[in-house]
């Protein structure tokens, strides 16, 4: 019988602070960092976050970072310094409903919505003749394939 009053203690504290208004956390100054080095574009009507560096000198190769769910560009945080010694330029961006990107209500999201937005991002920097390098997990693999279909 315990058991069951802590599911329901765990699902109603998130639903009363929601409830309340409860405002959320302050971002760490690691996020605050990826945040003020990154930019937007804008995918019919809605803000995309994206995070664009340029690296290795020599090198031509593009690599666009697809992240995974329920996370944002963030997760690749810890070896963007080692792509952007391998490739001429880095990419990652957060998907529509992640991130810092934005997150409308209501909405449809959908993985071929998504993959249209990676898209969008690669024509809005001038990529879509160039040869892209993909580089995904978990749900960005999804999106992964949608773009290679």
């Amino acid at each position: 019988m315990k058991e069951w009053w802590v599911q329901v203690g765990l699902l109603t504290v998130p639903l009363l602070a929601i409830y309340l208004h409860i405002p959320p956390p302050k971002l760490s100054p690691a996020l605050l960092s990826w945040r003020s080095s990154g930019g937007f574009f804008t995918y019919k009507e809605q803000n995309i976050f994206y995070r664009d560096s340029t690296g290795a000198v020599g090198s031509s190769d593009i690599v666009v970072l697809l992240h995974g769910f329920p996370t944002s560009s963030y997760d690749w945080c810890k070896i963007w310094e080692g792509l952007t010694q391998r490739f001429h330029r880095v990419i990652a961006l957060d998907f529509i409903g992640f991130g810092f990107s934005d997150k409308p209500r209501p909405h449809h999201y959908s993985i071929f919505e998504q993959a249209s937005i990676v898209e969008g991002l690669v024509r809005h920097l001038g990529l879509h003749h160039q040869r892209i390098n993909l580089l995904s997990h978990d749900y960005g693999d999804t999106v992964a394939q949608e773009l290679l279909h």
